[in-house]
Formats: structure tokens, C-alpha cells, sequence
């Protein structure tokens, strides 16, 4: 007779992953810094959406100039050194896939000089600006732009590092690290690498979001004060980079609370550390709210100004019908989440959103054949707040300033709900029977052990898949800034290519190698333990580690 031990006893007896920096955090960081830096180098001046009005909003912001002097029709008027004020005019390629940005003037005259010019910026929240926009003052000419960048990689990369480094310490790491990465699509990247506030929202976001589910689905007592303090910082940045941001800092704050029961959750809510975290939260999102209301940045934007001309689709329409109107356009911004690069003018290859979508597959058949209960309601909670939620804040929006939605708004619930489900896949008792099975001698069962390798077949296949998505991506958006979108790929290395620093070829062979790093890093270094022998088959095990007024889930 085959002896089949309880989920608990099975989760009584797997021994925690070994968890160490420099596999679990210092290397994930690094690799994820160099592909945001490579895309930092590779991108033209003035190649990335919105970045002149942010380049100049982060270039005031650090000489002092907090708010504008005053509105006009293009943003609010900001005074600059001339190089951060002359991106604006690199954009002759903007939009237009054919053109190459070779087609860009060259800058003339002192870069130091200081400038009028505007921002539709102006009025944004300062914080990000200020973590970004000092290497501008150490270098006040066009190389400072190319600093800014790196160092917003660098700082969105360190919280992406921090969820891979959040999961690592869960008894089941390997799923849910494969779900970040999934979550980090080709425009994720190309964010990272760009001064853009929207890079820190999704990647603090997601940093959050992990740190949650750490706290509710693997509580340790010697992990909740980090755990804590991680969603603090996280919250406090995000909640402060866009006048929406708060939105989503309370979605990815309350959404894991779900996967709590009651007396769980209020055994939690009542612990000191949680406390002093809820009221330092409170205070960094009352200090975006009065931001905004204060500077009004939501309700000036330069698409709502009276003396705009151009406007955008949809104005005049009635709020039910931009509601509708955005949820048909659901699919299209999901292809922008995984990649529509340059200014939304560069597409990837087919194959490659098909890929994506396979990937994001894997862990829709994951909640359908593991997921079950309690968890069930979380991700179709998430799932939910995905699809619907957007569409909701754009029908407040549209009879006045029409269509405004972009992919990369919702990104950071993307990647949630990737991430949610894979930890919901991970901790659920069905997957750990399926992957964990012993019999009565303690030995791993045959279908345990097809189980176990079948993950680790799709977790190598997952990190190759996803290196070929992201540098694929890259190769495309390089040869449509070189010589055009449409253009043979051979005249990237012909004489009149435009020409990043470093060259073209040395930043694709570098952004492929580096990939694939990272990719198998992943697949390689969050493995699942094995399980220790079970001697016998407990009814109620006791927790070996979790909170001490809290039970484990």
C-alpha cells in the first residue's frame, strides 16, 4: 500500500532554499541594470516616449525649480541648461518608423547656457526626478541624458532584484521567479532604460507586490521586518511617481489580504511592526495626494488645455462608451505591454508576441489545473483589476480628453497578476503533492519526479524563450533606429547608419549574452528543495516557522 502524506506533513518536512546575496539578489541586480543600461546606450536622444518633457522636468527639478513659472499650451515653462532643453528637438524620427534617427540635428552652441523651455511634466510629482536628475548637474551637456538613464535603470533594477531576492526565501521559489521574469517584457526593459517615472512605478510595484505575498502566503518571523520595510520603501516611491500611482500602491497593498482568513488577517493588522508600516505608508501617499491637488497635475495636462488644436480620439464621447471603448481595445494594449518600442512606432516580429503569450499560458493552465479556493479568488481579483479597472479610470476621462490609455499605465498590474498567479501555483496544495510525492520508505514517487522535471524542463525553456523575446526586441528597435523599421538588416553596418555609442553591433552581442545570463540565473539558481523523508502523516502539523500571533495559511 503506497502511503500519500498530507500537503502539511509534505510542507512540515521541505527544508527552506539556501539563500544567499550574491545568487539571489547582487547578481539579478547586476544583469538587470546592464540590459536597462544597454537600452539606456542604444536609445537616441529623444527616442524614448515622453523623455524630453522628463529629461527637462528632472533637469529643473534638481537646480531647484520644483514647479513651474507658469502654463502654457505645451506644459509649464522650466529653465534648463541648453542640452536637456535641445532633446526636443532630436524627435524628427518620433512616429515615424521609416525614418532613421540619423535624421536628428546635431546640438550647437554651450550646453551650459541656461534656457526657457517647457514640460507637460511640470507639474509631476518631484521625487523620482530627484533620485534620477542629479548626474545632470555633474554632467550639463548631452552625456547627462545617457546618465540620467543609467541611473534609472539602475534604481528600477535594484527593485526588481528585490522580488527575485523576496521569493528566493519561499519554500517553492522556482515558479514564482519564473513569473517575474515573464513579467519583464521586452517594454520593460526599454523603460528601465529611459528617464520615464513609469519604470519605477511598475518595478517598485511589483517589489511591493512580492513583499505582500511573502508576508501572507510564507510567513517567517525573522523575514517580516525586511518584508515590512521593503513595502514601506516601495510604497512610498511609487505612490509618489505618478498622480495615479496611489491607486495601485492600495490595490497591491490590500489584493494579498485576501488570501488571509479572518482572524489571519486580524492577527496580522494588530502586530506593531505592521502598524508603524501602515502609518508610514498613510503618510507618503497623503504626501502625493497633496501634491497633486496642490500642483493640480492631473487636471492641466496639455491634451486638456483650452487652446490645444489637436485632440486625441474619442473627445465628446460619453463615459459607458469609453468604458467600452477601452475595453476593445484591450488586446492592442496588451501587445504594448509586451512591446510596441520607440513612440509606439516599433512593433516586434509576430512570433515573438506569440511567445510571450505562451508564457503567460503557462501560469493561466497553472491556476486552472493547481489553484483552487481562496487562492482562486485572489488571482480572479487581480484578473479583474487588469482588464476592468484601466477601462473604468478612462471613462471619467474620455468625454473631455478622449483616449489617453497607453500598455505601459498598466503594466504594473500586468506584472502583478503574472506574479500573483505563479505564487498562487507555488504555495497551492495540489502542486505540492504533484511535485513532492513520497511513498512509505520517504522516497520521491515516479509521477513526483516526472512532476519535478517537467518544472524544471519549463523553467529552462521559459528563461530561453524569454532571452529570445528581449533581444530579439532589441535587435528590432536597433535596426529601426539605424536605417528605418522597414529596411533590410544587412544596412545596419553600411556606411550612413546611424550609430549609437559603442556601436551597434557591441551593444547587440552584449544585450544577448546578458540575457541569457539573467535567464539562466533564474532557471538555475531558484530551485525547489526536495523533500526530507516523511516518517509519518500528521492531521494538523505545527507551524516551524511563521508568526507567532499569526497562524500559518
Amino acid at each position: 500500500m503506497t502511503f500519500v502524506p498530507s500537503a502539511a506533513a509534505l510542507r512540515q518536512q521541505l527544508a527552506r532554499p539556501h539563500r544567499t546575496a550574491g545568487r539571489h539578489f547582487l547578481l539579478p541586480w547586476l544583469l538587470l541594470a546592464l540590459l536597462g543600461t544597454l537600452w539606456a546606450v542604444a536609445t537616441p536622444i529623444g527616442g524614448s516616449p515622453d523623455e524630453p518633457a522628463h529629461v527637462v522636468k528632472a533637469a529643473s527639478v534638481v537646480r531647484g525649480e520644483l514647479l513651474p513659472a507658469e502654463m502654457i499650451t505645451t506644459g509649464g515653462v522650466l529653465h534648463v541648461p541648453a542640452a536637456f532643453a535641445a532633446e526636443y528637438a532630436q524627435g524628427c524620427f518620433a512616429f515615424f518608423a521609416d525614418t532613421p534617427a540619423s535624421c536628428a540635428p546635431g546640438f550647437s552652441g554651450d550646453p551650459n547656457e541656461i534656457v526657457e523651455t517647457f514640460s507637460s511634466a511640470s507639474l509631476y510629482n518631484p521625487v523620482y526626478y530627484m533620485l534620477v536628475g542629479w548626474p545632470s548637474l555633474l554632467l550639463p551637456d548631452t552625456s547627462g541624458i545617457y546618465a540620467m538613464r543609467i541611473m534609472s535603470a539602475v534604481l528600477t533594477s535594484l527593485f526588481l532584484a528585490a522580488a527575485f531576492w523576496v521569493v528566493a526565501a519561499w519554500r517553492l521559489p522556482r515558479v514564482p521567479s519564473l513569473g517575474i521574469l515573464i513579467g519583464v517584457t521586452p517594454i520593460v526593459l526599454y523603460l528601465m532604460g529611459t528617464v520615464n517615472p513609469n519604470a519605477l512605478e511598475f518595478t517598485g510595484g511589483l517589489a511591493l507586490f512580492a513583499a505582500m505575498l511573502g508576508i501572507v502566503l510564507d510567513p517567517q518571523e525573522k523575514l517580516l521586518g525586511s518584508r515590512l520595510a521593503l513595502v514601506v520603501v516601495a510604497a512610498a516611491l511609487v505612490s509618489n511617481t505618478r498622480g495615479i500611482s496611489p491607486l495601485w500602491v492600495a490595490l497591491l497593498l490590500v489584493l494579498p489580504l485576501v488570501l488571509l482568513k479572518g482572524r489571519e488577517l486580524g492577527a496580522l493588522l494588530k502586530r506593531p511592526g505592521v502598524i508603524v508600516s501602515i502609518l508610514l505608508i498613510g503618510i507618503t501617499a497623503l504626501y502625493s495626494a497633496w501634491w497633486t491637488l496642490s500642483s493640480n497635475s492631473l487636471g492641466t495636462g496639455p491634451s486638456t488645455g483650452p487652446e490645444i488644436v489637436q485632440t486625441n480620439p474619442g473627445v465628446g464621447l460619453t463615459p459607458v462608451e469609453g468604458f467600452f471603448g477601452e475595453i476593445g481595445n484591450t488586446y492592442l494594449r496588451i501587445r504594448q505591454m509586451v512591446g510596441i518600442l520607440g513612440w509606439l512606432d516599433t512593433p516586434l516580429s509576430p512570433p515573438l508576441y506569440f511567445i510571450a503569450y505562451a508564457l503567460f499560458g503557462l501560469l493561466v493552465l497553472g491556476v486552472v489545473l493547481f489553484v483552487r479556493g481562496r487562492r482562486l479568488v485572489f488571482v480572479v481579483l487581480t484578473a479583474l483589476a487588469f482588464f476592468f479597472l484601466p477601462a473604468f479610470i478612462q471613462s471619467f476621462y474620455v468625454t473631455k480628453g478622449g483616449f489617453i490609455w497607453q500598455g505601459r499605465y498598466t503594466l504594473v498590474l500586468m506584472m502583478a497578476l503574472l506574479v500573483g498567479m505563479a505564487a498562487c501555483i507555488a504555495s497551492s496544495d495540489r502542486f505540492l503533492r504533484w511535485q513532492q510525492r513520497v511513498d512509505e520508505r520517504g522516497m520521491l514517487v515516479a509521477s513526483a519526479r516526472r512532476g519535478r522535471g517537467l518544472v524544471t524542463a519549463l523553467a529552462w525553456l521559459t528563461g530561453i524563450a524569454w532571452a529570445f523575446i528581449v533581444s530579439w526586441a532589441f535587435l528590432t528597435t536597433m535596426r529601426r533606429m539605424t536605417v528605418g523599421y522597414s529596411v533590410d538588416w544587412l544596412q545596419m553596418f553600411e556606411p550612413g547608419a546611424w550609430e549609437p555609442p559603442l556601436g551597434a553591433l557591441p551593444l547587440m552581442i552584449a544585450f544577448a549574452v546578458v540575457s541569457l545570463g539573467l535567464a539562466i540565473t533564474v532557471a538555475a539558481a531558484f530551485r525547489d528543495p526536495r523533500p526530507e523523508p516523511v516518517i509519518e502523516e500528521y492531521d494538523a502539523v505545527p507551524p516551524i516557522d511563521g508568526y507567532a500571533a499569526a497562524p500559518r495559511i
